[in-house]
């Protein structure tokens, strides 16, 4: 008889993936705590004008090393863990349809409640709307799917090239960059409501943005996560550490060399006022991501293979993912808007910083304790009892 579509409990869990995916909840944190410093209606704006040049350098060495590298790993194991599923009630069809459409559903409203309570920055609904894109991609065989991933993960090259010769909306810019005024003046000191008002314009502010280029680029390492996930890579680490090694090693050192030298080579390569600079920096830019970001994902996997490994408080963080991701979010409103602490446009980097450090110690002590006498975190108990079958 074929397998009932029931929730995964811990013992059946893969632990190495939820230290990955722990990880990235760490990473998210770092990189999310800028976002709420700021705004999304001028982010770098915001940053490039910091008083202390020291903190600029901070700024921009270490959002070079975080940014988009971990939103990679988050997505990568979204992918990841859909072949899983998918794999393991393949004979399911219709059932397996239903139980991922209601699933991707109320995903989407989780990520609507987040913009609407929270905070502009949401990455939910981005997840459900391309979630069910790749659910439509399943079947589709190993060498197309992987030309499809690279296809969307550098789209936003292509819609910049296409640009070049038919107008096109900006897929890099807010529609209301001038807006910045309003948020360092609303966001510290407003009310939730003001505050509420403000941030739903932001977030229509950065359609183009999360539409052009981060649903593209998701959807590109969601597929990513897909075809690693049917290849076992978790699997072969474990089986043969030495080969991966290597291949980190190889993977880590062309990460590092795009990280150092891609603004100057591009700028040697292509003239500053060329009609293809864009293009052809945030080709490469993606390429340095998707280099780093793996060099990451094998890193973790690899220490996480060992049994003794300094990750693994890690995996708790991990398998309450959902709630940890809604949580951070929710304190960092109450730290940096005016219905809370009112911190927001903070000028030195490297003391808010800590806020994150400090939110992520709390929620491994906190998922700790809370996993000890439950089997799943608050929100992945409710995104369980709505999205499967009774």
């Amino acid at each position: 008889m074929p397998a009932e579509i029931i929730a995964v409990n811990n013992k059946s869990r893969i632990e190495s993936l939820d230290i990955l995916r722990g990880f990235a909840l760490f990473g998210i944190a770092l990189v999310n705590v800028f976002g709420f410093n700021a705004s999304f209606f001028d982010f770098g704006g915001f940053y490039n004008n910091l008083s202390d040049p020291a903190q600029q350098k901070f700024y921009h060495t270490f959002i070079g090393l975080t940014a988009d590298k971990f939103i990679f790993l988050y997505s990568f194991l979204f992918g990841y863990g859909f072949f899983l599923q998918f794999n393991k009630y393949s004979t399911q069809g219709s059932k397996f349809t239903k139980y991922y459409k209601r699933r991707l559903t109320f995903l989407a409203l989780f990520g609507i409640a987040h913009i609407l309570f929270l905070w502009a920055g949401d990455i939910l609904l981005l997840y459900a709307i391309g979630g069910s894109i790749l659910f439509s991609l399943r079947k589709v065989s190993g060498k197309i799917l992987i030309l499809i991933g690279f296809f969307f993960y550098f789209f936003i090259s292509i819609w910049l090239v296409i640009s070049i010769w038919i107008p096109l909306p900006n897929g890099l810019s807010s529609t209301c960059t001038d807006c910045l005024n309003d948020a360092l003046q609303i966001y510290p000191t407003g009310t939730y409501l003001e505050c509420l008002k403000l941030r739903l314009l932001e977030y229509y502010s950065f359609r183009n943005i999360n539409i052009l280029y981060y649903l593209s680029k998701v959807l590109g390492i969601f597929i990513f996560g897909f075809i690693a996930s049917q290849n076992k890579v978790h699997e072969r680490i474990n089986e043969n550490r030495i080969k991966w090694v290597g291949i980190f090693l190889l993977i880590a050192c062309v990460g590092l060399l795009l990280y150092f030298f891609y603004e100057k080579g591009v700028l040697k390569l292509v003239p500053v006022d060329s009609n293809f600079m864009n293009a052809i920096y945030m080709g490469v830019y993606e390429l340095m991501n998707l280099f780093m970001a793996l060099s990451y994902i094998l890193f973790i996997l690899l220490l996480a293979s060992y049994k003794f490994n300094v990750l693994k408080p890690f995996v708790y963080v991990g398998r309450m993912s959902l709630t940890n991701y809604i949580m951070q979010s929710l304190i960092f409103s109450i730290i940096f808007y005016g219905w809370g602490f009112g911190e927001f446009g903070m000028q030195e980097p490297t003391k808010f910083i800590w806020y994150a450090v400090g939110v992520f110690i709390f929620q491994l002590i906190f998922s700790y304790f809370w996993l000890k006498t439950k089997k799943q975190g608050p929100l992945e108990w409710l995104w369980r009892k709505l999205s499967y079958p009774n």
